[in-house]
């Protein structure tokens, strides 16, 4: 590695390390502590465990993410948008899955 590409690395780094930190406050800001975010989102999820379709479950496990968000934000529309973009994903898997059983 030539000293030109140590500078370009170390500044990725810094850029990325600043990155993080803007991020981690601004979410912190947003939505509190991980922890606590973390551990009412899986409370949420180990419902959703008791789905038997892995696509869906894991539309359902976003929309908790979302969920729990808007528990600590509730005039968050991005969250807002984000559980009706899961919700349409759901819709498509059902309607790929019906095309796909129409064609065999």
């Amino acid at each position: 590695m030539t000293p030109v590409d140590a500078i370009t690395v170390t500044q990725r780094t810094e850029q990325f390390d600043e990155g993080i930190r803007s991020i981690t406050q601004r979410r912190g800001e947003d939505y509190g502590h991980p922890l606590e975010n973390f551990e009412l989102i899986s409370r949420m999820q180990d419902c959703v465990a008791w789905c038997d379709d892995p696509a869906m479950r894991h539309a359902l496990d976003m929309i908790c993410v979302k969920m729990v968000r808007l528990v600590q934000t509730p005039d968050h529309i991005d969250s807002i948008l984000d559980i009706a973009g899961y919700a349409r994903t759901m819709a498509m898997i059902l309607d790929d899955r019906e095309n796909q059983d129409a064609t065999r």
